[in-house]
Order: structure tokens, then sequence, then C-alpha cells
């Protein structure tokens, strides 16, 4: 017995998906998503493959990638099972994490209000260095051995900093400020005057790595900033829509430093 496609019009995907009609179109002019075939009348066509990966497309924007960063994430290894599951693990990491949160901000709204004590500690709990711990397993995992040497060196690199991480994080929140103000005045990410931030920047990388921070490095830190939920979220804190703006513009540095090797 003959399975029968399952065929759709891009009306017809438009109303199933939620996506418009001229979302759909531009996804196809980009290369993003193309029709299964296109017939004589000039009309597009999907089957399930299509509609499969416009699924995933809508998991990725809902956290805030680019279409561009998206594409090249369909574009790349592994196959779509494995990163659906990588998904599903940063997203039931990232539900765990807000629940902690959700459920220390409960007992100090009810310590502020006299309804139960608290302790000094318990105030940092969804922040502690366990959450750190979970980042590097999932960096490990993610990443290999190689990694975990890197964790390793920049551990060692931490505990000798004048002033230890307290003070790396107040040098990073300084870099980070004046990023977010270029951010702010519209400052294209390929503009020439932005080296000297990211000089910054990368040198506190370097700093925290314990070893030096190239341009294939410096572009591959920028991956993993797009690449867990919670970097995202982060970023997006600190302006909205900086996460892609950031990416971007370490892109455009790793490029320059490259160009001037």
């Amino acid at each position: 017995m003959t399975k029968q496609v399952e065929e759709y019009s891009v009306g017809q995907m438009a109303r199933l998906s939620g996506v418009s009609i001229r979302t759909l179109h531009h996804y196809d002019d980009i290369g993003l998503l193309k029709p299964a075939y296109t017939g004589g009348n000039g009309y597009r066509l999907y089957h399930r493959p299509q509609m499969m990966r416009l699924q995933e497309i809508l998991f990725y924007r809902d956290v805030g990638l680019s279409l561009s960063e998206i594409a090249v994430l369909l574009n790349s290894p592994p196959d779509a099972v494995q990163r659906l599951e990588a998904h599903r693990a940063r997203l039931e990491q990232q539900h765990r994490r807000t629940a902690g949160i959700i459920e220390t901000l409960d007992a100090t709204i009810d310590h502020l209000k006299g309804k139960r004590d608290m302790a000094i500690s318990d105030l940092y709990s969804p922040f502690t260095a366990g959450e750190q711990a979970n980042y590097e397993a999932w960096l490990i995992q993610r990443y290999g051995a190689d990694m975990a040497a890197q964790i390793a060196i920049s551990q060692a690199a931490v505990s000798v900093l004048p002033g230890g991480m307290e003070k790396a994080m107040q040098e990073l929140n300084s870099v980070e400020t004046d990023l977010v103000s270029a951010y702010e005045s519209g400052i294209d990410t390929a503009a020439e005057s932005l080296h000297t931030l990211f000089e910054q920047h990368r040198a506190w990388v370097a700093r925290m790595w314990g070893d030096k921070c190239g341009a294939d490095g410096y572009e591959g830190l920028a991956d993993l900033y797009m690449s867990h939920p919670d970097f995202i979220s982060r970023y997006e804190t600190l302006s909205p829509r900086f996460s892609n703006w950031l990416f971007s513009a370490m892109k455009h540095h790793a490029g320059r430093l490259r160009s001037e090797s």
C-alpha cells in the first residue's frame, strides 16, 4: 500500500504554525526553509520534513536566536534529534534555575512580610558556586575533554588573580557597561571604533582562561554565548537585543584579528 504524502500550501502551513505567509516567503528567499517544491503555477508546497524544520526554527526563535544563527545551527552537525535533545536539556536546566529563583523570591517576600526567618546564606542560593558547577558540567558535556582541561586551567588562573573572582567580575562589569553603551548608541557591529573595547574584553577573557585568547578562541566564545539560554538571558537583561549585537560584534572582531595576523 502506497503511503500518501502529506502536502501543504503556504497558506495552510501559515495557518497551522501561526507564522505569516510573508515570513514563510522570507524564509524561502534566505534559504532557511525551502518548500518541498514549487509548482508550475508558482505555488510553494511543503511536506512533513519542512513542517518539522519550521517547528525547530520556532524553538530557537523562542530563546532569542537570530535567523542567521539558526541557519548555522540547522546546517551543521549534529542531526535534528541530537539538536533537539540538547535544546531540551538546556530548557530543563533553565527551568530548574528559574524554579529555584522563584522559590527564593517567595522566601524573601515572606521574610520581608515577617512571615518567616531567612538565613543570610539563603539569600544567594540560586547564585552559588553550584550553578557555576552546572555550567562547567554542561560545557564539558558539549565540548569534551579539551574543555575539561581548559576549565581546570581557568580555575587555577582565577585562584591567583589579585582580588580574586570578585575583582575580576568588577572589571567585567566595567567592560560590559562600555559595550552596552556602544550598542545603545547604535554603532555598527563591524565598526573599527569598537576595536579598543573588544580588545579589553578579550584581555579579560585571556586572564580568566589563564591562556591566550586568539581569534578562533574568541569566535568560539561568541558561539558559546549564543548556545546557552542563560547567557542569552543575562545579556538581554543588560539591554534588549544586546545578545545578538554582542555575538555579531565578537565575530567581526575575531575576523579583524585574523586579517591583522
